[in-house]
């Protein structure tokens, strides 16, 4: 049980400090690790002699470790507070990218400690550092999301070429570790900078002591009897399959086309700054537009680059192919949080928004593996691209029927106050 205590005004360096707290969290996280996997896959299975589909089980299997930890970790959260749960297990999860460095060649070593990086990299991907904002952000709730969300964007921009260089001087065994330790000091900064306002509640209190108010939203109950939570979770099942299933692939997809592994790195490059893009603009829109409008502008986006990697071989066609399906991976982020927020409110925010962002992890199992597994029997990624271009316009019409947002309780005192009703 959580409960939100009325707090006194705070300063605006406060609400710069928790952005940016999250913005580099999520820098040095887990989403930045996923942007350069498809770097790891080709050097890793050369050495041991792996075909695509064994090669991009890393990323899947981190990804299903992000699935079945998204809920935990949010139990967690609501438990034990947020920043002790990014603490912990964020020094995990950089250990635990530094321990791939040391793969073998055995396929059970490859795919256990990528789950590992997986569940522990849940504390420092969205589902860490986006439950602490909507405690603090009501009416700019869409545009603190979207600026937190740019230190995510930056990292899968700045992270492939970096992972890139030290693979080309150094090799993969020392870019992993480098990834590494790099993100431990990273998210203990991260982790100075933000901060909680739901407290949790001892398991002894009740809402009447202390003058602590009870946190508004729909109970855990109420919420998994919900038919929108389940929508939620499978509109982005949907999503995270049919776009995040070209993550690993997409520098074979260069290289099978004849470019060079730098222009491979620029294509994730690319698919970064498109989500970097689609992380302004969604919280930019947000704020303005019902959510369910903005999830449709950008998975329409995502058919389109879809099709286009499917029909063009020109290396500025594929590069603008990444963009469009980046704006797409950007957007997803924001929208769940936005999405269960707005649903359901802050009483189990931390287990609902977990549970919702575990069929996003999910999606993101079944793209790769399929996509991989059709790639290496059939030599060829243009049936699985139309399919899931439909299966986006699909998932576009499943969003049309989550209806209104549910009336939330007045934002308390204190929440945003320095912001002059941010």
């Amino acid at each position: 049980m959580t409960q939100q205590k009325s707090l006194p005004a705070v300063g605006r360096w406060t609400y710069i400090a928790l952005v940016f707290g999250a913005a580099l969290g999520m820098f040095a996280g887990l989403t930045s690790y996923h942007a350069a996997g498809g770097l790891f896959a080709r050097p890793v299975g050369a050495e041991f002699g792996w075909g695509r589909s064994l090669a991009s089980m890393s990323y899947s299997a981190s990804m299903m470790g992000l699935a079945l930890g998204g809920p935990l970790i949010g139990m967690l959260m609501d438990r034990f507070g947020i920043r002790r749960v990014i603490l912990v297990l964020g020094v995990t999860y950089g250990l635990a990218v530094m321990a791939m460095s040391q793969q073998n060649g055995s396929i059970a070593m490859w795919i256990g400690l990528s789950a590992i990086v997986g569940v522990s990299g849940t504390s420092v991907s969205v589902v860490g550092y986006l439950t602490v904002l909507p405690q603090w952000f009501d009416r700019r709730l869409g545009l603190s999301l979207a600026l937190a969300m740019c230190g995510l964007g930056v990292g899968t921009m700045v992270v492939p070429q970096f992972v890139q260089y030290i693979i080309s001087h150094y090799g993969w065994r020392a870019a992993y570790a480098t990834l590494g330790a790099g993100s431990i000091p990273l998210t203990l900064i991260a982790c100075a900078l933000i901060r909680e306002r739901i407290k949790v509640a001892p398991r002894n209190s009740r809402n009447s002591r202390g003058g602590a108010a009870a946190v508004d939203g729909m109970t855990l109950g109420e919420a998994l009897r919900n038919y929108r939570l389940w929508a939620i979770w499978l509109i982005f099942l949907i999503g995270s399959t049919c776009t995040l299933a070209l993550v690993p692939q997409l520098a074979a997809m260069f290289a099978d086309h004849g470019f060079t592994a730098s222009d491979a790195a620029r294509g994730a490059s690319t698919l970064g700054i498109g989500l970097l893009a689609g992380r302004l603009l969604t919280g930019l829109l947000l704020d303005r537009i019902h959510a369910a409008i903005v999830t449709i502008i950008f998975f329409v986006a995502g058919v389109a680059g879809l099709l286009l990697l499917r029909g063009t071989h020109d290396l500025n066609g594929l590069l603008l192919a990444a963009a469009l399906v980046g704006l797409t991976i950007g957007a997803e982020g924001d929208l769940i949080s936005y999405l269960v927020r707005s649903y359901f409110g802050l009483r189990a925010f931390g287990t609902l928004y977990g549970l919702a962002f575990s069929g996003y992890g999910l999606g993101a199992v079944i793209g790769p593996v399929t996509t991989g597994a059709w790639f290496d029997h059939y030599g060829s990624y243009d049936t699985p691209l139309l399919i899931m271009s439909g299966m986006l316009l699909g998932a576009c019409a499943l969003t049309l029927t989550l209806g209104r947002y549910r009336r939330a309780a007045p934002a308390p005192t204190g929440v945003e106050s320095s912001l002059h009703g941010a």
